[in-house]
């Protein structure tokens, strides 16, 4: 994976032109490499739509998960880094004033046949539509609007692994991502300097779940990414710390809505 700085981030911004604002907006195929872009904000609303592979971006409340078959609304001037891994995908940036959702956070949300069409023929206008052009205008603004409703029907989705406020709390579960097949209670306790009753009681007031909730979610973030990148079921379920391939597969639907294997070929 390639990891850019911020200066390579903020290069690559400029010149994609997704440093102003367009007079409706602009269409962008997302790079099918593996990148990891730094912290950023754009003047501009971003439709992250991904046809294949997977994608997480974190924000300020935590990382979002951005499964095959759905979108990323990512509000304006909201920090945020991507992290992409062999993307079919496509980004829409929208003038703010285009565009009210009444949705300020980052939020997935499923996208029909119908938007996914719609958003690829978009890329016909990647230089951006100005006021001269009534059909690319006319286009984008029906295309905002069954947008809109979209987003605003899925409600909260539950593709988001929080983050925590205090610096203790986060270096704990930053351990634990490193291998969250592997992560313990003890060993987030140790990065975290805190007993156990302490960790558990502000983890739960931070970050609304409680470790076990976390730390399964968490899992299940980790595994999704390797079976886009192809890996067995089999292989994911032990390196995410299932014993049992019926009960990885359980708690996998349960959260993405599909079974690791049906995952596995919608994303690759």
């Amino acid at each position: 994976m390639k990891i850019l700085t911020v200066e390579e981030t903020q290069a690559v911004l400029k010149e994609d032109h997704l440093d102003q604002v367009q007079a409706v907006g602009l269409a962008r195929k997302e790079a099918s490499e593996a990148l990891f872009y730094a912290w950023h904000a754009h003047p501009t609303h971003q439709i992250l739509f991904a046809r294949k592979g997977t994608t997480q971006v974190e924000g300020e409340a935590g990382r979002h998960l951005l499964p095959a078959g759905h979108a990323l609304w990512i509000p304006a001037q909201m920090r945020h880094r991507t992290m992409i891994r062999n993307l079919d995908g496509v980004s829409l940036f929208l003038a703010p004033e285009e565009v009210e959702t009444g949705c300020r956070s980052i939020r997935a949300f499923p996208v029909s046949p119908l938007i996914q069409e719609m958003l690829f023929y978009a890329l016909r206008w990647s230089e951006g539509v100005g006021d001269p052009e009534p059909l690319a205008k006319s286009f984008l603004q029906t295309l905002v609007l069954l947008l809109q409703e979209a987003i605003q029907a899925a409600g909260q989705q539950n593709f988001v692994l929080p983050k925590a406020r205090s610096p203790s709390l986060q270096r704990g579960m930053d351990a634990a991502l490193l291998d969250p097949g592997a992560a313990s209670l003890a060993i987030v306790l140790r990065e975290a300097g805190m007993s156990e009753r302490s960790f558990r009681r502000y983890f739960d007031k931070e970050t609304g779940m409680n470790w076990q909730q976390w730390i399964t979610q968490a899992r299940l973030f980790h595994a999704a990414t390797s079976l886009a990148q192809g890996e067995s079921v089999t292989q994911v379920a032990a390196e995410s710390g299932y014993a049992s391939q019926s009960a990885f597969a359980k708690a996998f639907t349960r959260l993405l809505g599909c079974s690791p294997a049906r995952f596995r070929s919608q994303s690759g």
